[in-house]
């Protein structure tokens, strides 16, 4: 019997360090969120990605009802980052999805605020294209996208859309890639 259905998402309680913050370390910096019920991570490699990327990808994992992340790169020096979790953190009874989060913080003074947004069609049938990986260059060479790393990543949504937060004021370039 147990009362009815659960359907609400977990509550997040505490992230340390908190939104936004600033000065994180370049090595061994760990990220925890802290929740309201135990937690599980689904399919963490394919939700949870850093922007701007890095080429081994932060290990999350969960402990009690906790999510704890590790960084398993050095970070850059006075550059601001935002973990995305995406659909990736669910309450364990029901899979009730925690909303799409996004953790911006940074590794010197202050954390860049402006940001690009867009939405990513098929150019063939002009219907949104879900789940594309949009990558912005401050380098505007034609040939950015095979000689340098992305200043910022983000993904599209089911209706194509995507938000890159937390850049610098700065030109880019934007390219859209479906894997």
């Amino acid at each position: 019997m147990g009362g009815p259905k659960d359907t609400i998402p977990p509550l997040l309680i505490e992230v340390v360090p908190d939104s936004g913050a600033i000065s994180f370390p370049l090595e061994e910096g760990i990220l925890t969120m802290t929740f309201d019920e135990y937690v599980v991570l689904k399919d963490p490699q394919q939700n949870i990605f850093l922007s701007p990327p890095q080429k081994k990808q932060p290990e999350a994992k969960i402990k009690g009802k906790s999510v704890i992340v590790r960084f398993q790169e050095k970070l850059d020096s006075n550059k601001t980052y935002s973990l995305h979790f995406g659909n990736s953190i669910q309450d364990n009874n029901e899979g009730n999805p925690f909303y799409k989060y996004v953790l911006p913080f940074s590794t010197g003074s202050y954390v860049d605020s402006f940001m690009v947004s867009g939405i990513v069609s098929h150019a063939s049938t002009l219907m949104p294209a879900n789940g594309v990986v949009v990558a912005i260059y401050n380098n505007l060479s034609d040939s950015a996208i095979y000689s340098a790393n992305p200043s910022a990543v983000a993904k599209t949504d089911n209706f194509g859309y995507f938000v890159v937060r937390n850049i610098k004021k700065e030109p880019y370039s934007v390219y859209a890639f479906e894997d």
